[in-house]
């Protein structure tokens, strides 16, 4: 399964209703950044396991602090979000982005 979009306030709603029925992974992108290509292709075979929403934050840039305000989170990129029931469960960034990180966590 590809990355989920995540551009919009709809979008970003139904992905925190998703959370209600199981863990999903918020991505926040930056496409200008090395460090956020390697995470991206790091995690993108988790896809398959687990719903990731993707948001590029250049073509975001609210939506990215909406989602820092909304879930108290500092915003960083590339970072993710583990969700579960709307509340964020984990927050990692940068360099420790990745299928490792993310897959160990989720099974925790």
């Amino acid at each position: 399964m590809p990355f989920l979009p995540l551009s919009s306030s709809s979008e970003l709603e139904a992905a925190l209703d998703h959370s209600e029925r199981e863990s999903v992974v918020l991505f926040k992108h930056s496409s200008s950044c090395p460090i956020s290509a390697g995470a991206h292709a790091s995690i993108k075979p988790l896809a398959d396991q687990v719903p990731i929403y993707k948001l590029t934050v250049q073509q975001s840039r609210e939506l990215s602090r909406k989602i820092a305000d909304e879930l108290e989170v500092r915003h960083e990129s590339p970072q993710a979000l583990v969700i579960k029931d709307r509340k964020v469960t984990f927050d990692t960034s940068h360099g420790r982005v990745t299928a490792d990180t993310l897959s160990s966590e989720l099974a925790s």
